[in-house]
Order: C-alpha cells, then structure tokens, then sequence
C-alpha cells in the first residue's frame, strides 16, 4: 500500500516476479493508495502480507499498522521507506520486514527468504461462502450432495455448508494444490498419499475415484505440483 503510483506498480512487478520464480502458490496482490481505503476493506484472515509504505497521506504507514494489529496479531506486515526514523515503531506492531527504497529485485528476494514462504501457505486461510475461515492446507478434501459442501478437515470435525460445487471450486482451486477429480469432489494436493488412473489415496486413507475423463489432467497437475515441492526443498 502506497499512495506513489510509479512505486505501487514498481513493488508490484518486482513482487510477482519473485512469486513467480518461487513458483506463484496462488498468491494475489491487490494495490491500495491510502490507508484510509485499505482500513475500510481489511478483514481479519484476509491477507498473508501486508506492505505498507510509512510516510503516506493522512494516515501514515504506522498509523495503519496499529490498526491492523487492533484486529489481526498475525498478518505479516513489512514497511517500505527511504527513511530509518521510524524503525522502533515498526518493531512496535510486530512488522517482519523493513524495505530500504529504492526497492531492487534483489531487496525483494532477499525479503522473502526472509519471510519465509512457506511458513505463510502453511497457515493461510481462507474464507467460505458462510463466513467461516479455515486453514487451506488442512482441508483434505470437500464432496458436495444435496446442495450442501462438506469439507473434511485435519484433525477437525467436517464442516457442512450451503452452497454449490462451482463455487468451491471457484474458491479453491485458484491456489494450484487443489484438483477437482471426480464430479462433486475437490482435492488437496498436500492431503495425497497415492494416485492412480481410477482413484486417490488420501493420508488419511481415504480413497477418492478419479473420472477417466480427468485422469490425464490430474496426474500432470499433481506432477506439476510434485516438481514445484521438489523445486522449494532445493532452494528452486
């Protein structure tokens, strides 16, 4: 969030670069220009990360954060700035990271490594059509009757809501580590233990069929989400 327009788009584009080398996850960027205008969205679970820039019009970078943490103790926030001056402060509401302008490709990667993506997808979450939030690595999968969803969860009773598959799939599938295999059923990549041409095998030991028609997809997704995994352990 900055209210410079050159240096959102900057930030932006040095930020999806480095998503993107790092394999994307299905991470989203929305830009606000004021802090006036992200409060009136924010929503507690909303956002992994939170960028603000410290010296902004009206309500500055530090001003923004207090409100946030009034809210949300968890979201990772970082500050981009020229200026040190305010780097106690920033400590104060528990920011992660401090961006030195003027922001390079390198300050970004180093930033993330810092930040640790993985750390981030393994506790984001994400919220259902019925208000409920839910951590996404640990639904392992959802199945839809009736007009009714319901996810099976780790570790957690399954959660039934109304609403329709489309939706779910909507919902979910973005992220790249779910497949939909089988009418009515969504899958998490994380959650599988086997799969073949005509079903999977859930961690948990569940077996989910796979449609012959969605065989050839849901192998090279899977394949292609295997080789990201490997890729992460790597260091890419």
């Amino acid at each position: 969030m900055d209210d410079d327009c050159a240096m959102t788009a900057q930030l932006s584009d040095l930020i999806s670069e480095e998503l993107a080398h790092l394999g994307d996850r299905g991470f989203k960027i929305t830009v606000f220009h004021s802090g006036e205008d992200f409060l009136a969205s924010f929503e507690k679970g909303a956002f992994d990360l939170i960028f603000l820039d410290i010296f902004m019009k009206e309500l500055t970078g530090i001003d923004v954060a207090y409100q946030i943490r009034k809210e949300d103790t968890q979201v990772m926030i970082a500050f981009c700035t020229s200026s040190n001056d305010y780097a106690s402060e920033s400590y104060d509401v528990g920011a992660r990271h401090y961006l030195r302008k003027p922001i390079t490709r390198e300050s970004i990667s180093k930033m993330f490594k810092r930040l640790d993506l993985d750390a981030i997808e393994k506790r984001r979450t994400v919220k259902l059509p019925d208000g409920n939030s839910v951590i996404l690595r640990d639904i392992l999968y959802t199945d839809y009757e009736n007009h009714v969803i319901t996810l099976h969860i780790k570790n957690r009773p399954p959660h039934r809501l109304r609403t329709s598959q489309t939706e779910i799939e909507s919902l979910l599938l973005p992220y790249g580590f779910f497949c939909s295999p089988y009418k009515g059923i969504t899958v998490n990549f994380y959650a599988v233990k086997e799969l073949s041409d005509s079903e999977i095998v859930l961690s948990d030991g569940t077996v989910l069929p796979v449609t012959r028609r969605k065989t050839k997809d849901v192998k090279e997704a899977y394949k292609k989400f295997k080789f990201e995994q490997m890729r992460k352990e790597v260091g890419g």
